[in-house]
């Protein structure tokens, strides 16, 4: 039977034993498209036999997972791409139903492993073992919903009998993003908000396969870096970002995503980033005669000694935490 890709549904679950799959969903993800298939690589064959054929044949030599989703930002479900991409929780009540996960880089090379369940309609049902997210990019525009695209890499796949259900989920749009920039951490909740049109922030973990003699899988996947980019625009009204692009200057900056929905009595869906330590990298002006003149802007997120991480991300929702997921 033949699917559309609206078919197509997507879950995630945090393993217990690294590379070992789980067999239950912890979260569906709402409004996602994923390309996450089994990947091959081969050996030729070049042997020859005195003719003029290249080779005899090609065998399989490593087998993994890797792809791509993508879809709309709701506060639950991205917490897990943030548990591989930092490795360590601390979640906390904030009020009733109302908890707080602050996720902070751990300092090792093998972060929290996922099983990813995916649902082809009614074609087929796999789940995929050991995976981490490798890349996640955030995207906000002023007129569209905060978009996220992850890239994916894992070990393993194999049929999954599960069957599909929502809970209550929490978007946003570009409305709901304040960006600030501050000398201090401290400073930043009195600065004034950057009037920026369009963000994006990109992780990058730089993830290794680790292949050994005896199997096809990896052996295990790791991080080999935590890179943090990412690019603003805005008005052309000053030079003040032209001078930090062209300065050795730090800053501080915060990106706040909070949604309109209320949570409990009084709270609401949030996302917020920190970052200890932001340098800009490019600077340019662009537009024409009959245009607004903007400035695209770049920035990279660097360790800062004094704070011991580059950045964290705390999110406000109702999901009770993200279990397996160490805390230190």
């Amino acid at each position: 039977m033949e699917i559309i890709g609206r078919e197509i549904e997507v879950g995630f679950s945090t393993e217990a034993t690294r590379g070992t799959a789980e067999s239950t969903v912890d979260k569906w993800a709402k409004s996602v498209s994923a390309s996450i298939v089994e990947r091959a690589e081969h050996a030729d064959n070049d042997i020859t036999r005195g003719v003029l054929e290249d080779m005899e044949g090609r065998r399989v030599t490593q087998k993994y997972i890797e792809g791509d989703i993508e879809g709309i930002a709701h506060v639950d479900a991205i917490g897990y791409l943030y548990a591989s991409l930092y490795g360590k929780v601390t979640s906390a009540v904030v009020a009733g139903s109302v908890y707080s996960h602050i996720f902070e880089l751990k300092q090792n090379i093998n972060h929290q492993s996922l099983t990813l369940f995916a649902k082809d309609g009614d074609v087929q049902t796999l789940k995929f073992a050991g995976c981490v997210v490798n890349t996640l990019e955030i995207n906000a525009s002023v007129d569209d919903y905060v978009r996220f695209t992850a890239g994916i890499i894992g070990r393993t796949a194999e049929d999954a009998v599960v069957s599909s259900s929502y809970d209550t989920e929490y978007d946003f749009i570009g409305r709901d993003i304040t960006v600030k920039i501050a000398d201090s951490e401290a400073g930043l909740a009195d600065a004034d908000a950057v009037p920026v049109k369009e963000i994006t922030v990109t992780h990058d973990q730089g993830s290794v396969r680790d292949h050994v003699l005896g199997a096809y899988t990896p052996d295990d996947i790791y991080n080999g870096k935590h890179s943090i980019e990412g690019d603003f625009t805005l008005n052309f009204a000053d030079e003040v970002y032209k001078d930090l692009y062209l300065s050795d200057t730090a800053k501080y900056m915060s990106v706040t995503i909070e949604g309109e929905a209320i949570l409990g009595a009084t709270y609401k869906p949030t996302i917020t980033y920190i970052f200890n330590r932001v340098q800009f990298s490019d600077w340019n002006r662009s537009g024409g005669a009959d245009e607004l003149v903007t400035q695209p802007v770049s920035f990279k997120a660097f360790y800062n000694e004094t704070d011991n991480e580059a950045s964290k991300v705390t999110l406000q929702n109702i999901t009770t935490s993200y279990v397996n997921v160490p805390s230190v």
